[in-house]
């Protein structure tokens, strides 16, 4: 179940942008800004490359046309891998892509799910809307949810 609630501030975590010597207080961030935070379960998975984090790419423009400052793509990766991701899938000025290599943010929120086939904990998927710290909207994905992927060769799979 998860820590985290709709008006509940965020708690004071660090995480990291493009490497591991730059780091990031996820409150100190957001915490005097209107901003749009989501959780994947990691980079370069199926699903939250052709859906999540390219439905947030898609939308940027509109979601800062409606006051949003920031918008943040959180995965448990290492600040290299995120980096590589959003350079990869065009995320550049549009979100922020930041690494939670230790799942100490997502544990925080009480997000973490093991998923032995990613390597273990992972963060489950949610979006959440937050002005200045606050949580004003909360979304989160039920667990064991999967989403239908196909593969190059046509065959379906089920992505995380």
């Amino acid at each position: 179940m998860p820590r985290i609630r709709k008006g509940d501030k965020l708690p004071s975590a660090t995480l990291y942008e493009a490497q591991p010597d730059n780091e990031t207080n996820i409150l100190d961030l957001v915490g005097h800004k209107r901003a749009i935070i989501f959780g994947v379960p990691g980079a370069y998975v199926p699903g939250c490359s052709r859906v999540h984090l390219r439905g947030f790419i898609e939308k940027s423009t509109e979601l800062k046309l409606l006051g949003f400052e920031e918008i943040i793509c959180v995965a448990v990766n290492d600040p290299f891998v995120m980096s590589a991701w959003g350079n990869a899938r065009g995320a550049n000025d549009k979100v922020r892509m930041l690494a939670d290599p230790t799942a100490s943010y997502t544990k925080a929120i009480g997000m973490e799910v093991d998923i032995p086939e990613l390597g273990g904990i992972r963060s489950r998927r949610y979006s959440m809307a937050t002005v200045n710290g606050i949580v004003k909207e909360l979304f989160i994905d039920h667990p064991n949810v999967k989403l239908m992927c196909l593969q190059t060769d046509g065959v379906p799979t089920y992505c995380t």
